[in-house]
C-alpha cells in the first residue's frame, strides 16, 4: 500500500476522462437507446474520475495488489507486452508475474498503453467495463428473466450507477471488476441458452470462461458447477441433451486450459484453511459495518450504508428470481449461494473485495426485489379498488362485503 501521493496534473486525465464520457456514453445509447439518459450516466462517472484523481486521490485507498499489477504491467509495457499478443508471450507473462491468474497484469499493461502511465489509467479501463457489464445483465435480464424493455433500462442505470460498484470501480486497481464483468457474460451467454441462441452463446461463454480461468481459475469451475446444478434444477434442462453437452464442452475446456495440477494444488491449498463457515457467510455478505471501516475501506461507509439498507429487497429478489422458474434466473440465484459459501468458508476471502465479482448479481436481486414489491402493493391495489367499485349482484352479496343501508 502505498500514503501521501499527490493528485494527478488535471491534463493528464482529460484523455481518459473524455474516453469514459464518449465511450461510456455510445455503450449505454446502443443498450438503452435513450441518449440524455446515457449521457447523463457517462458524465456522472467520467466528472467522479475526474475529480478523484484529480483532487482527491493520495493513494490511501489502495491495496498491496493494485501496486503489485501496476508495477508488472509497467514491465510487460517495457517489453512489448499487451491483451492482443498474449498468446504469443504466455510463457514469458507466466514466468515474469510467477502467476496463473496472469490476465490481470496484461490488461493494466494494454491500459497504460493506452490512458497513460499512472495508476488511474487502469481503473479507466474498469470503468469502462461497469457499462459493458451492466448492458449484457439488462440484456440477460430481458431475456432470461423475461424483462420489459422499460424496466431493463432501469436495470442498467441501476448496475450503472450502483453505489459500490461505482465506488470500486472509480477508486481501486483491481480485479475484480474485470471478474465481475465476465461473470456479467457468462449469465448473458446462459440467458442466450435458454432463448435459443446457442451459437452466440458458446462463443461469449469461451470468450468470458478463458478470461476468467486466466484472471480467477476457480470462478469457471463454480460457473460450470452452478450451470449443470442449474440444469438439474430446470425443466428444459433436463430434456435437452444439447444443454448438458454445452456444460461439459466448457467443463472440459477450462479443466484442460488450467491443467489438472493446478486445479488439484489449489483445492489441497482450500482445504487446508478452512474455517466456520456459518459466522465467515455473515462476515462476507456484511462486511464492513458502515462508518466502522479500517482506513483503506473508509471509501465504502456511504455505499456500504446502501447496502445494508437493501438487504430486505435483496432477499425478497432472491426468492423473486427463484420463484420466476427460468433458467437464467435458477443459475443467478445457484452461483450466487455457491459463491457466498465457498468465500464464507475460508477467512482470507471474506473481505468485501471479493464481493465485487458477484456484485452485478447483487443489485440485479435488489432491483427485482423492488419490482416485485411494487407490483405485489399495485395488484393489492387493484384488486381492492376493483373490489370497492364492484356492485351488489344478489340479495346474498351482504354476506360477502357487510351490511348495506336500504333505499
Amino acid at each position: 500500500m502505498a500514503t501521501s501521493i499527490q493528485p494527478f496534473p488535471i491534463g493528464q486525465l482529460i484523455w481518459p476522462a473524455i474516453a469514459i464520457m464518449v465511450i461510456g456514453f455510445l455503450i449505454s445509447l446502443a443498450y438503452t437507446h435513450r441518449a440524455g439518459l446515457s449521457l447523463g450516466v457517462a458524465a456522472l462517472k467520467s466528472g467522479l474520475f475526474l475529480i478523484y484523481f484529480g483532487f482527491l486521490f493520495d493513494g490511501t485507498f489502495t491495496f498491496r495488489d493494485d501496486w503489485k499489477y501496476l508495477r508488472f504491467g509497467e514491465e510487460l509495457v517495457q517489453n512489448g507486452v499487451g491483451i492482443f499478443n498474449l498468446m504469443h508471450n504466455y510463457d514469458y507473462v507466466r514466468s515474469t508475474v510467477k502467476s496463473a491468474n496472469l490476465f490481470y497484469y496484461v490488461y493494466d499493461a494494454s491500459a497504460l498503453v493506452i490512458f497513460g502511465h499512472g495508476y488511474f489509467a487502469p481503473v479507466a479501463a474498469n470503468i469502462l467495463l461497469t457499462f459493458i457489464a451492466a448492458g449484457m445483465l439488462m440484456k440477460a435480464a430481458r431475456r432470461g428473466l423475461g424483462m420489459g424493455r422499460r424496466a431493463s433500462i432501469g436495470l442498467f442505470v441501476f448496475l450503472a450507477l450502483s453505489p459500490s460498484l461505482l465506488a470500486w470501480s472509480t477508486v481501486a486497481n483491481l480485479k475484480d471488476i474485470l471478474v465481475a464483468t465476465g461473470t456479467a457474460g457468462v449469465v448473458y451467454a446462459v440467458a442466450l441458452v435458454e432463448t435459443g441462441k446457442p451459437k452466440r452463446a458458446v462463443m461469449v461463454a469461451i470468450l468470458c470462461g478463458l478470461i476468467l480461468a486466466l484472471t480467477r481459475f476457480y470462478v469457471p469451475l463454480m460457473m460450470g458447477a452452478a450451470f449443470g446444478i442449474g440444469l438439474l434444477a430446470s425443466r428444459r434442462g433436463r430434456r435437452s441433451p444439447w444443454l448438458w453437452l454445452a456444460g461439459i464442452v466448457a467443463l472440459a475446456i477450462v479443466v484442460h486450459e488450467l491443467g489438472h495440477g493446478s486445479i488439484g494444488g489449489a483445492l489441497h491449498q482450500l482445504r487446508s484453511r478452512l474455517s466456520d463457515p456459518v459466522t465467515g457467510v455473515l462476515r462476507f455478505m456484511l462486511t464492513p459495518i458502515p462508518f466502522h471501516t479500517q482506513p483503506q475501506y473508509a471509501f465504502l461507509n456511504l455505499p456500504q450504508v446502501f447496502f445494508w439498507a437493501m438487504l430486505p429487497l435483496q432477499l425478497y429478489g432472491i426468492v423473486s428470481v427463484w420463484r420466476s422458474k427460468k433458467m437464467t434466473g435458477r443459475f443467478m440465484v445457484i452461483y450466487f449461494v455457491m459463491m457466498t459459501l465457498l468465500y464464507g468458508a475460508f477467512p482470507t476471502l471474506q473481505g468485501p473485495r471479493h464481493r465485487v465479482q458477484i456484485e452485478g448479481l447483487i443489485v440485479i436481486f435488489q432491483y427485482m426485489g423492488i419490482l416485485a414489491l411494487v407490483r405485489g402493493r399495485f395488484r393489492k391495489k387493484r384488486r381492492y379498488y376493483l373490489t370497492e367499485a364492484q356492485p351488489p349482484s344478489g340479495p346474498h352479496e351482504r354476506l360477502h362485503h357487510g351490511t348495506y343501508p336500504v333505499a
